[in-house]
Protein backbone atom coordinates (compact mmCIF):
# COMPACT_ATOMS: atom_id res chain seq x y z
CA UNK A 1 0.00 0.00 0.00
CA UNK A 2 1.49 3.33 -1.10
CA UNK A 3 2.35 5.79 1.67
CA UNK A 4 1.15 9.37 1.14
CA UNK A 5 0.94 12.64 3.04
CA UNK A 6 -1.95 15.05 2.59
CA UNK A 7 -1.38 18.82 2.72
CA UNK A 8 -4.22 21.05 3.89
CA UNK A 9 -7.01 21.07 6.48
CA UNK A 10 -9.59 23.25 4.76
CA UNK A 11 -12.78 22.59 2.82
CA UNK A 12 -11.09 20.69 0.00
CA UNK A 13 -9.36 18.33 2.43
CA UNK A 14 -12.60 17.89 4.37
CA UNK A 15 -14.52 16.99 1.22
CA UNK A 16 -11.89 14.48 0.11
CA UNK A 17 -11.70 12.79 3.51
CA UNK A 18 -15.49 12.56 3.71
CA UNK A 19 -16.38 11.63 0.13
CA UNK A 20 -13.45 9.98 -1.63
CA UNK A 21 -14.14 6.26 -2.06
CA UNK A 22 -10.56 5.19 -2.78
CA UNK A 23 -8.71 6.48 0.30
CA UNK A 24 -8.45 2.95 1.72
CA UNK A 25 -6.12 2.11 -1.16
CA UNK A 26 -3.44 4.34 0.41
CA UNK A 27 -1.56 4.50 3.70
CA UNK A 28 -2.14 8.10 4.83
CA UNK A 29 0.84 8.84 7.08
CA UNK A 30 -0.56 12.17 8.25
CA UNK A 31 -1.58 15.67 7.24
CA UNK A 32 0.66 18.70 6.77
CA UNK A 33 -0.32 22.31 7.44
CA UNK A 34 1.70 25.52 7.60
CA UNK A 35 -0.39 26.74 10.54
CA UNK A 36 1.68 25.87 13.63
CA UNK A 37 -1.38 26.16 15.90
CA UNK A 38 -2.74 22.97 14.30
CA UNK A 39 0.38 20.83 14.72
CA UNK A 40 -0.23 17.78 16.89
CA UNK A 41 -4.01 18.03 16.56
CA UNK A 42 -5.93 15.28 14.76
CA UNK A 43 -7.99 15.90 11.64
CA UNK A 44 -10.33 13.07 10.61
CA UNK A 45 -8.26 10.71 12.70
CA UNK A 46 -4.91 11.78 11.22
CA UNK A 47 -2.24 13.82 13.05
CA UNK A 48 -1.41 17.26 11.63
CA UNK A 49 2.33 17.82 11.21
CA UNK A 50 4.69 20.64 10.34
CA UNK A 51 6.12 20.50 6.79
CA UNK A 52 9.35 19.21 8.36
CA UNK A 53 7.71 15.78 8.56
CA UNK A 54 8.87 15.49 4.94
CA UNK A 55 12.44 15.06 6.21
CA UNK A 56 11.40 11.72 7.73
CA UNK A 57 9.78 10.41 4.53
CA UNK A 58 12.18 10.76 1.64
CA UNK A 59 10.54 10.04 -1.73
CA UNK A 60 6.98 10.13 -0.36
CA UNK A 61 4.04 11.46 -2.37
CA UNK A 62 2.30 14.62 -1.14
CA UNK A 63 -1.26 15.37 -2.23
CA UNK A 64 -1.93 19.12 -2.01
CA UNK A 65 -5.58 19.53 -0.98
CA UNK A 66 -5.79 23.31 -1.26
CA UNK A 67 -6.17 25.83 -4.07
CA UNK A 68 -2.67 27.11 -3.31
CA UNK A 69 -1.05 24.27 -5.22
CA UNK A 70 1.61 26.34 -6.97
CA UNK A 71 2.70 28.07 -3.76
CA UNK A 72 2.96 24.82 -1.83
CA UNK A 73 4.71 23.04 -4.67
CA UNK A 74 7.28 25.86 -4.76
CA UNK A 75 7.68 25.62 -0.98
CA UNK A 76 8.36 21.88 -1.14
CA UNK A 77 10.71 22.15 -4.11
CA UNK A 78 12.63 24.99 -2.45
CA UNK A 79 12.83 23.84 1.17
CA UNK A 80 12.79 20.04 0.75
CA UNK A 81 14.39 19.58 -2.65
CA UNK A 82 16.88 16.97 -1.49
CA UNK A 83 14.12 14.67 -0.20
CA UNK A 84 12.81 13.80 -3.69
CA UNK A 85 9.17 14.50 -2.85
CA UNK A 86 6.51 13.67 -5.46
CA UNK A 87 3.77 16.34 -5.56
CA UNK A 88 0.18 15.93 -6.82
CA UNK A 89 -2.74 18.36 -6.94
CA UNK A 90 -6.19 18.11 -5.30
CA UNK A 91 -7.53 15.95 -8.12
CA UNK A 92 -5.05 13.11 -7.54
CA UNK A 93 -7.53 10.52 -6.26
CA UNK A 94 -9.95 11.20 -9.12
CA UNK A 95 -7.06 11.06 -11.56
CA UNK A 96 -6.04 7.62 -10.38
CA UNK A 97 -9.62 6.33 -10.66
CA UNK A 98 -10.00 7.85 -14.12
CA UNK A 99 -6.77 6.29 -15.33
CA UNK A 100 -7.91 2.87 -14.13
CA UNK A 101 -11.29 3.37 -15.81
CA UNK A 102 -9.74 4.06 -19.20
CA UNK A 103 -6.55 1.99 -19.02
CA UNK A 104 -7.71 -0.31 -21.86
CA UNK A 105 -9.60 2.25 -23.96
CA UNK A 106 -9.60 1.87 -27.73
CA UNK A 107 -11.09 5.36 -28.21
CA UNK A 108 -8.31 7.45 -29.73
CA UNK A 109 -9.78 10.76 -28.45
CA UNK A 110 -9.93 9.39 -24.90
CA UNK A 111 -6.44 7.90 -25.21
CA UNK A 112 -5.12 11.38 -26.09
CA UNK A 113 -6.65 12.77 -22.89
CA UNK A 114 -5.25 9.92 -20.80
CA UNK A 115 -1.71 10.51 -22.07
CA UNK A 116 -1.99 14.19 -21.18
CA UNK A 117 -3.31 13.38 -17.69
CA UNK A 118 -0.45 10.96 -17.06
CA UNK A 119 2.05 13.68 -17.93
CA UNK A 120 0.48 16.81 -16.44
CA UNK A 121 -2.15 15.67 -13.94
CA UNK A 122 -5.93 15.90 -14.13
CA UNK A 123 -7.85 19.09 -14.80
CA UNK A 124 -11.14 20.14 -16.37
CA UNK A 125 -9.47 20.52 -19.77
CA UNK A 126 -6.70 18.03 -20.46
CA UNK A 127 -5.16 19.28 -23.69
CA UNK A 128 -1.93 21.07 -24.68
CA UNK A 129 -3.74 24.25 -25.77
CA UNK A 130 -4.50 25.09 -22.13
CA UNK A 131 -0.82 25.70 -21.44
CA UNK A 132 -0.77 28.77 -23.69
CA UNK A 133 -2.97 30.68 -21.20
CA UNK A 134 -0.54 30.93 -18.30
CA UNK A 135 0.33 34.63 -18.75
CA UNK A 136 -1.32 37.32 -16.63
CA UNK A 137 -4.11 39.31 -18.30
CA UNK A 138 -4.72 43.06 -18.01
CA UNK A 139 -7.40 43.67 -15.37
CA UNK A 140 -8.65 47.17 -14.54
CA UNK A 141 -11.03 48.65 -11.98
CA UNK A 142 -13.74 51.21 -12.81
CA UNK A 143 -14.74 53.49 -9.96
CA UNK A 144 -18.12 54.43 -11.44
CA UNK A 145 -19.24 50.80 -11.73
CA UNK A 146 -17.33 49.64 -8.66
CA UNK A 147 -16.32 46.59 -10.68
CA UNK A 148 -13.27 45.06 -12.30
CA UNK A 149 -13.22 44.59 -16.06
CA UNK A 150 -11.10 43.28 -18.94
CA UNK A 151 -11.12 44.12 -22.63
CA UNK A 152 -12.71 41.18 -24.43
CA UNK A 153 -13.24 41.27 -28.19
CA UNK A 154 -12.46 44.98 -28.07
CA UNK A 155 -15.17 45.70 -25.47
CA UNK A 156 -15.19 46.17 -21.71
CA UNK A 157 -16.43 43.03 -19.98
CA UNK A 158 -17.29 43.62 -16.32
CA UNK A 159 -17.18 41.04 -13.54
CA UNK A 160 -19.48 40.40 -10.64
CA UNK A 161 -18.63 42.03 -7.31
CA UNK A 162 -17.80 38.51 -6.08
CA UNK A 163 -14.57 38.97 -8.02
CA UNK A 164 -13.12 41.59 -5.69
CA UNK A 165 -9.45 41.44 -6.67
CA UNK A 166 -7.37 41.50 -9.82
CA UNK A 167 -6.06 38.04 -8.96
CA UNK A 168 -9.55 36.50 -8.86
CA UNK A 169 -10.56 38.15 -12.13
CA UNK A 170 -7.30 37.09 -13.75
CA UNK A 171 -7.79 33.40 -12.91
CA UNK A 172 -11.46 33.40 -13.86
CA UNK A 173 -10.90 35.20 -17.14
CA UNK A 174 -8.13 32.82 -18.13
CA UNK A 175 -10.53 29.93 -17.51
CA UNK A 176 -13.01 31.60 -19.88
CA UNK A 177 -10.36 31.92 -22.57
CA UNK A 178 -9.52 28.24 -22.18
CA UNK A 179 -13.13 27.07 -22.32
CA UNK A 180 -13.83 29.06 -25.51
CA UNK A 181 -10.54 28.30 -27.26
CA UNK A 182 -11.00 27.05 -30.83
CA UNK A 183 -9.78 23.59 -29.72
CA UNK A 184 -11.86 23.43 -26.54
CA UNK A 185 -14.62 20.82 -26.06
CA UNK A 186 -16.55 23.55 -24.21
CA UNK A 187 -16.67 26.03 -27.11
CA UNK A 188 -20.26 27.18 -27.79
CA UNK A 189 -19.70 27.74 -31.53
CA UNK A 190 -18.23 25.48 -34.18
CA UNK A 191 -17.36 25.46 -37.86
CA UNK A 192 -20.80 23.95 -38.51
CA UNK A 193 -22.83 26.07 -36.10
CA UNK A 194 -22.55 29.81 -35.70
CA UNK A 195 -24.57 32.95 -35.04
CA UNK A 196 -25.50 34.64 -38.32
CA UNK A 197 -26.20 38.26 -39.19
CA UNK A 198 -29.62 39.34 -37.89
CA UNK A 199 -30.19 36.30 -35.66
CA UNK A 200 -32.34 36.46 -32.54
CA UNK A 201 -30.32 34.74 -29.80
CA UNK A 202 -31.19 33.33 -26.36
CA UNK A 203 -28.25 33.09 -23.93
CA UNK A 204 -29.34 30.99 -20.94
CA UNK A 205 -26.77 31.19 -18.15
CA UNK A 206 -25.10 34.37 -19.36
CA UNK A 207 -22.80 34.94 -16.34
CA UNK A 208 -20.12 37.46 -17.43
CA UNK A 209 -21.44 37.51 -21.02
CA UNK A 210 -18.37 36.35 -22.95
CA UNK A 211 -20.51 34.50 -25.51
CA UNK A 212 -22.89 37.43 -25.90
CA UNK A 213 -20.02 39.88 -26.43
CA UNK A 214 -18.64 37.76 -29.24
CA UNK A 215 -21.96 37.78 -31.16
CA UNK A 216 -23.48 41.14 -30.16
CA UNK A 217 -22.51 42.91 -33.39
CA UNK A 218 -24.29 40.27 -35.50
CA UNK A 219 -27.55 39.81 -33.62
CA UNK A 220 -30.74 41.78 -34.09
CA UNK A 221 -31.80 40.88 -30.54
CA UNK A 222 -30.33 38.84 -27.69
CA UNK A 223 -32.02 37.66 -24.49
CA UNK A 224 -29.54 37.53 -21.60
CA UNK A 225 -30.94 35.19 -18.96
CA UNK A 226 -29.11 35.01 -15.64
CA UNK A 227 -30.23 34.13 -12.11
CA UNK A 228 -27.47 35.92 -10.18
CA UNK A 229 -28.25 39.60 -9.42
CA UNK A 230 -24.53 40.37 -9.13
CA UNK A 231 -23.96 39.21 -12.70
CA UNK A 232 -26.99 41.18 -13.90
CA UNK A 233 -25.43 44.38 -12.55
CA UNK A 234 -22.15 43.66 -14.34
CA UNK A 235 -23.94 42.73 -17.57
CA UNK A 236 -25.80 46.03 -17.64
CA UNK A 237 -22.46 47.86 -17.64
CA UNK A 238 -21.00 45.52 -20.26
CA UNK A 239 -23.92 45.97 -22.67
CA UNK A 240 -24.88 49.58 -21.91
CA UNK A 241 -24.16 50.60 -25.52
CA UNK A 242 -26.48 47.92 -26.93
CA UNK A 243 -29.74 48.74 -25.15
CA UNK A 244 -31.75 48.42 -28.36
CA UNK A 245 -30.58 44.83 -28.84
CA UNK A 246 -30.42 43.40 -25.33
CA UNK A 247 -33.26 42.06 -23.16
CA UNK A 248 -32.24 41.21 -19.57
CA UNK A 249 -34.18 38.46 -17.83
CA UNK A 250 -33.38 37.49 -14.23
CA UNK A 251 -34.40 34.05 -12.99
CA UNK A 252 -33.95 30.29 -13.01
CA UNK A 253 -34.97 28.56 -16.23
CA UNK A 254 -36.80 25.27 -15.76
CA UNK A 255 -39.49 22.99 -17.21
CA UNK A 256 -42.23 24.64 -15.13
CA UNK A 257 -43.12 27.98 -13.60
CA UNK A 258 -43.49 28.92 -9.95
CA UNK A 259 -42.40 31.80 -7.73
CA UNK A 260 -38.72 31.04 -8.32
CA UNK A 261 -38.67 29.44 -11.76
CA UNK A 262 -39.73 30.21 -15.31
CA UNK A 263 -39.73 28.51 -18.68
CA UNK A 264 -38.41 29.90 -21.93
CA UNK A 265 -41.91 29.35 -23.34
CA UNK A 266 -43.30 31.68 -20.67
CA UNK A 267 -40.89 34.59 -21.23
CA UNK A 268 -40.07 34.54 -24.96
CA UNK A 269 -42.94 34.91 -27.42
CA UNK A 270 -41.11 35.38 -30.71
CA UNK A 271 -39.28 33.06 -33.05
CA UNK A 272 -35.57 32.71 -32.30
CA UNK A 273 -32.56 31.51 -34.29
CA UNK A 274 -30.02 30.42 -31.68
CA UNK A 275 -30.26 29.05 -28.11
CA UNK A 276 -27.16 28.60 -25.95
CA UNK A 277 -27.49 26.94 -22.51
CA UNK A 278 -24.87 26.56 -19.79
CA UNK A 279 -26.76 26.24 -16.50
CA UNK A 280 -25.02 23.81 -14.16
CA UNK A 281 -26.68 20.59 -15.32
CA UNK A 282 -30.23 21.92 -15.65
CA UNK A 283 -30.07 22.13 -19.43
CA UNK A 284 -32.39 19.19 -20.15
CA UNK A 285 -34.99 20.55 -17.73
CA UNK A 286 -34.78 23.96 -19.40
CA UNK A 287 -35.14 22.38 -22.85
CA UNK A 288 -38.39 20.73 -21.76
CA UNK A 289 -39.67 24.20 -20.87
CA UNK A 290 -38.74 25.48 -24.34
CA UNK A 291 -40.59 22.93 -26.48
CA UNK A 292 -43.10 25.42 -27.87
CA UNK A 293 -40.43 28.04 -28.54
CA UNK A 294 -38.32 25.52 -30.46
CA UNK A 295 -41.28 24.07 -32.36
CA UNK A 296 -42.47 27.54 -33.41
CA UNK A 297 -39.00 28.62 -34.55
CA UNK A 298 -38.61 27.28 -38.08
CA UNK A 299 -34.83 27.66 -38.20
CA UNK A 300 -33.12 27.33 -34.82
CA UNK A 301 -29.62 26.31 -33.75
CA UNK A 302 -28.80 24.91 -30.30
CA UNK A 303 -25.59 24.79 -28.25
CA UNK A 304 -26.41 22.92 -25.06
CA UNK A 305 -23.77 22.08 -22.43
CA UNK A 306 -23.64 18.40 -21.55
CA UNK A 307 -20.62 17.98 -19.24
CA UNK A 308 -22.10 18.61 -15.79
CA UNK A 309 -23.15 15.01 -15.15
CA UNK A 310 -22.68 11.56 -16.64
CA UNK A 311 -26.17 11.37 -18.14
CA UNK A 312 -26.71 14.91 -19.49
CA UNK A 313 -25.64 14.08 -23.04
CA UNK A 314 -28.09 11.17 -23.27
CA UNK A 315 -30.99 13.31 -22.01
CA UNK A 316 -30.20 16.21 -24.33
CA UNK A 317 -29.84 13.93 -27.35
CA UNK A 318 -33.11 12.18 -26.44
CA UNK A 319 -34.85 15.57 -26.43
CA UNK A 320 -33.38 16.48 -29.81
CA UNK A 321 -34.32 13.11 -31.33
CA UNK A 322 -37.87 13.55 -30.06
CA UNK A 323 -38.12 16.92 -31.82
CA UNK A 324 -36.38 15.86 -35.04
CA UNK A 325 -33.35 18.06 -34.37
CA UNK A 326 -30.17 16.98 -36.16
CA UNK A 327 -27.42 16.86 -33.55
CA UNK A 328 -23.75 16.14 -32.90
CA UNK A 329 -21.27 16.85 -30.12
CA UNK A 330 -18.21 19.02 -29.70
CA UNK A 331 -14.87 17.34 -30.24
CA UNK A 332 -12.86 16.21 -27.25
CA UNK A 333 -13.79 15.52 -23.64
CA UNK A 334 -14.08 17.33 -20.31
CA UNK A 335 -13.84 16.24 -16.71
CA UNK A 336 -16.08 18.10 -14.24
CA UNK A 337 -14.97 18.21 -10.56
CA UNK A 338 -18.34 19.04 -8.99
CA UNK A 339 -21.41 17.22 -7.71
CA UNK A 340 -24.34 18.77 -9.57
CA UNK A 341 -27.06 16.32 -10.62
CA UNK A 342 -25.40 13.28 -9.07
CA UNK A 343 -24.25 12.51 -5.55
CA UNK A 344 -20.62 11.85 -6.49
CA UNK A 345 -17.80 13.48 -8.38
CA UNK A 346 -17.56 11.50 -11.58
CA UNK A 347 -14.47 9.85 -12.98
CA UNK A 348 -16.03 9.72 -16.44
CA UNK A 349 -15.00 11.92 -19.36
CA UNK A 350 -17.93 13.69 -21.02
CA UNK A 351 -18.56 15.69 -24.16
CA UNK A 352 -18.75 19.41 -23.50
CA UNK A 353 -21.57 20.54 -25.79
CA UNK A 354 -24.36 18.99 -27.81
CA UNK A 355 -25.06 21.02 -30.97
CA UNK A 356 -28.34 20.86 -32.83
CA UNK A 357 -30.03 22.35 -35.87
CA UNK A 358 -33.78 22.35 -36.52
CA UNK A 359 -34.55 23.54 -40.01
CA UNK A 360 -38.13 22.98 -41.13
CA UNK A 361 -37.14 23.53 -44.78
CA UNK A 362 -35.03 20.38 -44.93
Amino acid sequence: MEKILLWGTGKIAKNILEDCLTLDMYDIVGIIDNDCSKWGVTFYGKIIYSPDILKDHKGIKVIVLTNAYEEIRNQIETEYKEYNISIENKYFFYKESLLRRYEETDNTEVAEVIEYVKKYGLGVFNYPFTRSYEKEVCVKFEEEAGLYYVIHNGKKMYFSSMFDSKEKVNEYYKSLLIEQDYNSPHRYLSDDLNVEEGDIVVDVGTAEGNFAIEVIEKVSKIYLIESDENWIKALKYTFKDYAEKVVFIKGFVSSYCDRNRMTLDSVIHTKVNFIKMDIEGNEWDALKGAERLIQNSSNVKLAICSYHSDFDQDLIEYFMDKHNIRHWTSKGYMWFPEKVRQTYISTKLNRGVVFGIKNDKT
